[in-house]
């Protein structure tokens, strides 16, 4: 074989204007901008972290959160110039950042750990954590344990995850250059990597004190985009929006700036600090004057 270089332009550009110009009003394409779009307000609903008020569960479940959304940014763009497999190996790593990040915002000590020491928590730990704390279901995690290990198949160089390198014919493999622009399959690594997205949003959800913290708008338009994917009822999501608005509003009205934490750790009389410290009481009244400053 001769070797005579042909100035030509690369294959995934011509796959970038095939992605373009297909067909925009597909629901798949929709469902990813919502859930993009739910799962942008969310993470970036905080974006100034103090040194003296954030606590390492914090700050480590915002970095892994953010992480992920920027893999899904990625993925979908992997996704337009062809690398469908690159996709999936992008998506597994969306699966351990949202994963450790909803694990470390319960777990202030493990978090603490992988902020100082760079500690890596596998996936399988996380699992663990989850089936242990009783975060989410059983079944829920086993069905995160069965995507994991699909994913995985993509993410190594298994025969899953390489042999897409060929294109059979019927006298034998081709190994070819580049990936054809596939509308179906293009149309199923949306809808993919959208439920990746939605995965995210409930780790978000599941990040949190209380759902109760989170806006109920936020909140119902995730569930009716879940239904919407799985094509389920999804019962279990079901809240009376009303009352969840009512709470949301009573709570907001009570919620304290971070700042004022020491203050209210110092006078609140059933504060750690005042049941622990008998001499509180004394430090903190107003000291006694003597009959000769009286008079």
């Amino acid at each position: 074989m001769t070797h005579e270089p042909k100035p030509t332009p690369p294959w995934f550009i011509e796959h970038l204007g095939r992605y373009t110009e297909s067909d925009s009003d597909q629901p798949e394409l929709k469902q990813l901008g919502l859930a993009m779009s739910l799962l942008h307000y969310a993470v970036y609903a905080q974006q100034e972290f103090p040194y003296e008020t954030t606590f390492p569960n914090d700050m480590a479940s915002a970095a892994c959160m953010a992480q992920a959304f920027e893999q899904l940014e990625a993925a979908t763009v992997m996704l337009s110039y062809g690398f469908y497999g690159v996709v999936r190996n992008i998506l597994r790593s969306v699966y351990e950042s949202a994963g450790l990040g909803r694990t470390l915002a319960k777990d202030p000590a493990m978090a603490d750990k992988w902020l100082r020491k760079n500690q890596w928590w596998p996936d399988g730990k996380v699992r663990q954590w989850l089936a242990d704390n009783r975060v989410v279901s059983d079944d829920k995690v086993q069905l995160y344990r069965n995507y994991y290990k699909e994913a995985s198949a993509w993410t190594h160089p298994t025969a899953t995850s390489c042999m897409g390198q060929f294109t059979p014919t019927e006298t034998g493999l081709v190994l070819r250059r580049g990936i054809p622009f596939d509308a179906e399959k293009s149309r199923a690594m949306t809808a993919e990597i959208a439920a990746t997205a939605v995965f995210v949003c409930f780790a978000m959800r599941n990040s949190v004190v209380d759902e109760a913290a989170i806006d109920p708008q936020w909140r119902r338009d995730l569930y009716e985009l879940a239904r919407e994917q799985s094509g389920e009822a999804e019962l279990h999501l079901d809240r009376d929006w009303t009352a969840e608005q009512e709470k949301y509003d009573a709570v907001m009205a009570r919620l304290q700036d971070v700042s004022s934490l020491d203050e209210v750790l110092n006078t609140h009389p059933r504060s750690w600090r005042n049941l622990t410290s008998p001499d509180d009481a004394t430090s903190n009244s107003a000291p006694e004057q003597d009959d000769d400053a009286c008079r």
